[in-house]
């Protein structure tokens, strides 16, 4: 069985914080705090009980998760993410996660942690949303429809990237991404050498240098982490600025990739809608 991990958005210095693959170093670091069942903006069952003593961090959790909902695109959160799950290592560390329920990374789970929740309206705080965007990206990209189960533990050719979810399909948006600014720039032979580092601390060394090698390839540092982390970030910046005028350099040419899918598109619209 599969261990999953969360595929995370954390508060964090680069070159000191940083976990390889976009997964948190070790889930144990992160306390369940309360878990549900949901059902489009409802929290239809608790499935585990939240802890005494921490009533305050669950109480408005209703409300929270039907701002989330309403923020993000209702037809991809209503097909894919079926649990939400409180989640904390205390303030400012990790933000939220997202992880799939099972193998076939048909259903995903929501991991917010409370203690860096909002006050006031989640649309308000640019972080957050920020956050938000971004795992939805996770679940766009790494779904049971572009992403195949796999048991395998390296690349397998260069004509389907391995994510830490399965083998991407040749038309899925991740491949696509991947080919386009991993292979053609000779990225992810780099990468991939950072990973077979045994030593976590010359892995981050590696990857802060690979990121500032490469700094105008990437929208943040967090992106070099991988290429899952990558179309992430990408997409979150698609959703967030305008759409550049021109392809003069590759952060333009990352945006311009999205645009070539209307569904995607649409997506972008719908979010804005509730933004502004």
């Amino acid at each position: 069985m599969k261990n999953f991990a969360y595929l995370i958005f954390m508060v964090l210095l680069f070159t000191e914080c940083l976990s390889l693959n976009g997964q948190l170093e070790d889930d144990a670091d992160l306390e369940t705090l309360g878990k549900w069942s949901v059902q489009g903006n409802q929290l239809k069952v608790i499935a585990k009980q939240p802890v005494e003593n921490n009533t305050l961090y669950v109480q408005n959790m209703a409300d929270y998760w039907k701002q989330i909902y309403e923020v993000l695109p209702k037809k991809g959160m209503d097909k894919y993410v079926t649990e939400l799950e409180l989640i904390t290592d205390g303030p400012s560390e990790t933000l939220a996660g997202v992880k799939p329920t099972d193998e076939s990374n048909q259903t995903w789970n929501f991991g917010i942690d409370p203690a860096d929740l909002p006050k006031g309206k989640i649309t308000e705080n640019q972080d957050f949303m920020h956050t938000l965007i971004h795992e939805f990206g996770h679940v766009l990209t790494l779904n049971n429809t572009q992403i195949e189960p796999s048991e395998a533990e390296y690349q397998v050719g260069e004509d389907r990237y391995l994510t830490m979810e399965g083998l991407a399909f040749k038309k899925s948006y991740i491949n696509q991404f991947v080919q386009e600014f991993w292979y053609k720039e000779d990225r992810i032979e780099s990468w991939d050498e950072i990973q077979s580092i045994r030593s976590e601390r010359k892995k981050i060394d590696r990857i802060t240098l690979f990121y500032l090698n490469h700094k105008d390839a990437f929208f943040t540092a967090y992106a070099a982490e991988s290429p899952e982390e990558d179309i992430a970030e990408s997409w979150t910046y698609f959703i967030l600025k305008e759409r550049p005028q021109n392809d003069h350099t590759e952060l333009n040419k990352k945006l311009l990739f999205f645009y070539q899918y209307e569904e995607l598109v649409a997506m972008r619209s719908e979010i804005l809608a509730t933004i502004f």
